[in-house]
């Protein structure tokens, strides 16, 4: 698959032999992209599964995806589009890759993690979306600016070859729009009966802690946000000993169905099945 196709929904792991628990579905930031954001040495080939969303799949027994769009941070790259636009286009893609019939996982890092909250706020405005919302256990969010990114401010202020595009400035510290769907989000999350988990950088990239300590946090009752020591991008590119991928793993794990056990299996299949002139 080359570079230019890896948009949508794309499978990592799919379960063959059994039936999966569910489904984990991870989501990119701002200039991220569906494989190398994810992989340990940054790779973009699909082909390469040594990274951790494949782990999770073949480790729990769950189906997982990652979806795949455009977020540039300058218009020179492209366009991308506002937040709400993008989560009704992941919402749409869920809906025709028929995830969201069983229990479901988000991953999210920086600013996808806000493309999964406004998605969880656009499936509340439609009944026949509302699924997605009951089938949603849990939503991991790795470094997201939950109050906007003082980068953001600082890209908008650089003048380059051209301006900052709608996902900078949507990403800006302290806008209105992120405070009021941050407060969204946490009135709502617990009746949802959504679980959360936070994990944030210490380290800086660049020279510039990406996501601070304070907008990375959502302010959820009882969530406590951990700290990692790792950078904006390495965060989300954890090795399989790593705290990260430990951490999330067992988070995951405890949100999905259980397989069943062998004497369930038997007990199923020791049942009478009708004949066809009982039907």
């Amino acid at each position: 698959m080359t570079e230019e196709n890896m948009l949508g929904l794309l499978p990592v792991f799919k379960c063959e032999n059994s039936p999966p628990r569910g489904d984990i579905v991870f989501v990119h930031g701002l200039a991220g992209h569906p494989w190398g954001t994810w992989h340990p040495k940054s790779k973009r080939d699909n082909q390469d599964l040594n990274f951790w969303p494949f782990w999770l799949g073949q480790e729990l027994q769950a189906n997982v995806w990652t979806f795949g769009y455009e977020a540039p941070r300058f218009e020179y790259f492209g366009q991308g589009m506002p937040l709400f636009d993008q989560a009704s286009n992941l919402l749409e893609y869920l809906e025709v890759s028929d995830v969201g019939t069983r229990p479901l996982i988000f991953v999210t890092h920086s600013m996808g993690g806000l493309v999964v909250k406004h998605l969880i706020r656009t499936a509340q405005n439609f009944e026949d979306k509302r699924a997605i919302i009951e089938q949603t256990q849990g939503i991991v969010f790795l470094s997201t600016p939950h109050q906007g990114s003082h980068l953001a401010n600082l890209i908008d202020n650089i003048k380059v070859l051209t301006r900052a595009t709608v996902n900078v400035e949507e990403l800006k510290a302290h806008t209105p729009q992120l405070s009021e769907l941050n407060e969204w989000y946490r009135q709502n999350v617990d009746n949802f009966g959504i679980q959360t988990q936070v994990l944030f950088e210490t380290q800086h990239t660049s020279g510039v802690l990406v996501v601070d300590r304070d907008s990375a946090n959502p302010g959820i009752k009882d969530v406590k946000p951990v700290a990692i020591p790792a950078d904006h991008n390495s965060i989300a590119k954890p090795e399989k000993n790593d705290l990260v991928y430990l951490s999330v793993k067992n988070f995951v794990k405890k949100k999905l169905v259980p397989p069943l056990t062998r004497r369930e299996l038997e007990l199923i299949y020791s049942k009478p099945h009708p004949s066809p002139d009982t039907m």
